[in-house]
């Protein structure tokens, strides 16, 4: 049965939740205070160390409502407008996650985040632009396992230096399952470890999964970069002039290359040797 948009209630403090993330204020409210307790335990997963508790406001850029009913069921409502009915509250609590972390990534303040898996090596940040499915964390798992440190499988945060900021979710690896379910590792059960300092961007891997291809990388100029990572830009429609000033500054002091790719073990070892060699010219293949 469809959802209707909601007029939001007054509710007392322990149906709500308001939390600030990179100045993007949100409120999560509720009519059972087990739900804000659900809450809190998934935004504590989808904004890691990055958010506050704060007062109750007026002022936030977006209100969420959760309706909890005692039979597992949920609906979340996002400024009054349905956004999604389940019979597991699991799920509902995930989109949740999902549409927190959006909110924070197209109004956050002074950052610039971008979709891309992001790793560091030896004092560099390596970037995996891409949309979901594209192949982006199991790629970024892999340099993990080969000692790289993780900084995000979902979105690059750039300062506007240009430098990569950590956002240490825990890694949603499909597969493991099946083609669409997503399970959640710490990049500790990965035997990897968190890059725990912001670092410049020494390449961006412009790349996707295809069965069977063939890896040939190419080499990029900086406005092709800057292209490429407009697609995966979340703020470019709210704030394109900062977007494109920090996108043309990371591009023109980076390696930009851009391949097909099969299996992410095979090839892992390839892009940082690529990086390492630091053998390129402005055109070409790479080798």
């Amino acid at each position: 049965m469809p959802i209707k948009a909601l007029a939001i209630p007054e509710v007392g403090p322990d149906k709500i939740l308001c939390i600030e993330s990179y100045g993007v204020r949100i409120s999560i409210e509720s009519d059972d205070p087990k739900a804000i307790g659900a809450c809190r335990k998934v935004i504590d997963e989808a904004l890691p160390r990055c958010y506050s508790v704060v007062p109750n406001t007026p002022d936030a850029k977006t209100r969420f409502r959760l309706d909890w009913n005692d039979n597992g069921s949920a609906s979340l409502y996002e400024d009054g407008e349905p956004v999604a009915v389940s019979a597991s509250q699991k799920t509902v609590l995930n989109i949740l996650a999902a549409r927190v972390r959006l909110t924070v990534a197209e109004f956050a303040v002074g950052r610039v985040f971008i979709h891309a898996g992001a790793v560091s090596w030896k004092g560099k940040a390596i970037l995996i632009p891409g949309k979901s499915f594209s192949g982006k964390t199991s790629l970024t798992a892999e340099l993990v396992k080969r000692g790289a440190g993780y900084f995000s499988d979902e979105y690059a945060v750039l300062d506007f230096e240009g430098l990569v900021h950590p956002f240490p979710k825990t890694l949603s690896i499909r597969h493991r399952i099946d083609d669409a379910t997503q399970s959640e590792y710490s990049v500790e059960e990965l035997g990897g470890t968190l890059a725990s300092e912001k670092a410049p961007v020494g390449m961006i891997l412009i790349t996707g999964y295809k069965p069977n291809a063939k890896w040939n990388p190419q080499l990029l100029s900086p406005a092709n970069g800057v292209m490429e990572m407009i697609k995966n830009s979340v703020s470019i429609r709210t704030s394109p002039t900062s977007v494109l000033g920090v996108l043309d500054q990371v591009a023109n002091s980076s390696v930009v290359v851009k391949t097909p790719r099969g299996d992410a073990a095979a090839c892992a070892e390839s892009i940082l040797d690529i990086y390492e060699t630091n053998c390129f010219e402005r055109s070409g293949s790479l080798e």
